[in-house]
């Protein structure tokens, strides 16, 4: 069965892109629990399981795995190894195709969205979910794909880290409110290795963090 590739579709293989190897997607409403919702939904319970089957599909041809369903939530895992690619992108006429080599797949800025698979790189082995150190404690351990970017390195990493905490003290004398629940959003425009929302992440706030695209590309350290 084919079926064409929608705006859905396109968002879903986005997500798929910048999810790490075994991460979830949470879906909650229409069409899940389509046999108990259809009727406030000004639809048919047909063109509900319809769409909820051509979902699954979809999810499935991207290696997504139905973890969970209950109510009117649905929850996804990524596949955590490239065992499914293998399987599923290996024929010429997979749908969605696989990406080539031409995406590269950390990149944002100015970058249209591609209706094809971006397949995780099989040297990145420390990047999946079951391999990373628990949340938050992973905010200040170097990351495996530090080595991507031009002239990271563990040393490196550590000292940003080491670096923001001292500043986010500082900035906290020079600006009391910051820490208090009378700021709670920050966008950080250089962002770099993301180590000043690293540096708060015990404050009430939340900080948008920006790679530069005149910089170099750090969004795999970010990510």
């Amino acid at each position: 069965m084919s079926y064409p590739m929608d705006r859905i579709g396109i968002y879903l293989l986005e997500v798929h892109r910048i999810l790490r190897p075994g991460g979830f997607w949470v879906l909650s409403g229409p069409p899940v629990n389509y046999e108990n919702r259809w009727r406030g939904w000004n639809t048919t319970v047909e063109e509900q399981k319809s769409d909820y089957d051509k979902l699954q599909e979809l999810l499935t041809s991207m290696c997504f795995k139905l973890y969970d369903k209950k109510d009117d939530i649905a929850v996804w895992q990524k596949a955590s190894d490239n065992s499914c690619y293998s399987k599923k992108l290996a024929n010429t006429d997979a749908y969605p195709p696989k990406c080539d080599d031409s995406l590269e797949p950390d990149s944002a800025w100015y970058t249209p969205l591609r209706p094809c698979v971006v397949v995780p790189s099989p040297k990145i082995k420390k990047s999946v979910m079951e391999s990373i150190p628990k949340w938050p404690e992973r905010l200040h351990v170097t990351p495996e794909r530090i080595s991507d970017i031009p002239g990271g390195s563990a040393s490196v990493f550590k000292h940003d880290d080491s670096k923001w905490k001292i500043r986010a003290k500082h900035y906290k004398k020079l600006l009391p409110a910051l820490g208090s629940d009378k700021i709670r959003n920050i966008m950080d425009m250089n962002t770099v290795y993301g180590g000043f929302a690293a540096a708060v992440i015990d404050d009430p706030l939340w900080v948008m963090n920006v790679v530069s695209s005149y910089a170099a590309n750090t969004l795999p350290v970010v990510f």
